[in-house]
């Protein structure tokens, strides 16, 4: 059967419940602001050290390799090179003078343009509309 303390114990139990969940509250809480921050900033130091010495090193293990695709690869682009330098040359040969054939017709129009465009700019400066000095096709039908 249950004793007839009155609760005593009950009342013991919880007092000593809440002072040792005090304690162990102040021991394992969190560190304050300065000292988070001051242990993010010695970790943070500590990553930055180890992912340089590993790119180091991943730097001494590739470097052997890229050097050997290097000297395998130079060949055929050397190769690739003599191939295309004739077929650029050739289209360069035939573009040339098609190229200078729209210069010559495109550079008159060019300049009458760009003789025009500063007179425009300084008729539509003064707030007056630029004249009409050409006909457009169809003022010209009639």
């Amino acid at each position: 059967m249950a004793s007839n303390d009155s609760g005593g114990s009950f009342v013991a139990g919880f007092l000593l419940g809440g002072i040792v969940g005090a304690v162990v509250g102040i021991l394992i809480a969190p560190r304050s602001g300065a000292e988070t921050r001051e242990k993010l900033v010695e970790q943070s130091d500590a990553w930055r050290e180890r992912a340089e010495e590993m790119a180091a090193q991943m730097r001494e293990n590739v470097a052997p390799t890229v050097e050997s695709v290097r000297v395998a690869v130079n060949p055929a682009v050397e190769g690739v090179r003599e191939r295309v330098g004739p077929v650029a040359e050739g289209v360069r040969g035939r573009v040339g003078p098609v190229v200078e054939g729209v210069r010559e017709r495109v550079g008159p129009v060019a300049e009458a343009v760009a003789a025009r465009a500063p007179r425009r700019a300084a008729d539509s400066t003064d707030g007056a509309a630029a004249p009409a000095e050409a006909a457009t096709p169809a003022e010209e039908k009639s």
